[in-house]
């Protein structure tokens, strides 16, 4: 069966890991920078534009998304410093908070413990991309 004209194939929508650094708030540490590919070998979760609620959203889930091997990472374009001020005090948020992130979009990818983007979404809660992380998985578990 041949593809729509114009619709992508699936092999040309898994890409791989973008290039993205950033300075990152990570809760009683010094500002340090991370790398996406700091993280090769996990899944990762990461929650672009994120605000207050969508951080303690995923604060919430975050054993959930470590149960099911993920990493969680969130984004902001808001300054290290900003960040450091709002979530110091926040005990249960503990993954790494990009900054300076310029994407405005609340968006989630899912990289896979290879890299490679397998899922790009508008983010509406924390428990859809929990679900979104554990659909990807299912076909790559059944692969292995």
């Amino acid at each position: 069966m041949t593809p729509y004209a114009g619709t992508p194939s699936v092999q040309a929508m898994i890409t791989p890991t973008p290039a993205l650094a950033a300075d990152a708030f990570v809760r009683g540490e010094q500002l340090r920078r991370l790398e996406l590919a700091d993280f090769r070998g996990t899944w990762v979760v990461l929650a672009f534009a994120v605000r207050h609620r969508d951080v303690l959203e995923l604060a919430e889930l975050e054993e959930a998304f470590a149960a099911d091997g993920a990493v969680v990472l969130a984004a902001t374009p808001d300054s290290w410093d900003a960040a450091a001020h709002r979530y110091h005090a926040e005990q249960t948020v503990r993954f790494p908070i990009l900054t300076g992130v310029a994407e405005e979009r609340r968006l989630t990818a899912i990289l896979d413990a290879d890299g490679v983007v397998r899922h790009v979404g508008l983010r509406l809660s924390a428990r859809e991309t929990l679900a979104a992380l554990e659909a990807q998985l299912v076909p790559a578990l059944t692969a292995a």
